[in-house]
């Protein structure tokens, strides 16, 4: 009979605050980053946080970048907020 292989503990899904902290860590990390590489950047900082990234898409992240700057928690780094910045965030999508 074939051996069953044991199964690696599941990596949690990351939750919004999981997100927001990854969204700061690359942005701490790296302050000039360019919009279109975030998406890529926050997924392998989820990962290396032990999270599943898999799922997690540009939407999400873009929009919990919207909501922690319009709530105050967050400066506006990538200066996409603004009137022309918002052209920006859509073409990053």
């Amino acid at each position: 009979m074939g051996r069953r292989r044991r199964r690696q503990g599941k990596r949690p899904y990351p939750r919004r605050e999981d997100v927001a902290n990854a969204i700061l860590s690359v942005l701490a990390r790296k302050p000039h980053i360019h919009p279109s590489e975030l998406v890529d950047e926050v997924k392998a900082e989820l990962e290396s946080m032990g999270f599943y990234a898999g799922l997690v898409n540009a939407k999400r992240i873009w929009r919990t970048y919207e909501e922690w700057v319009k709530a105050g928690r967050m400066p506006d780094y990538l200066g996409v907020m603004g009137e022309e910045g918002s052209e920006d965030l859509e073409q990053a999508l």
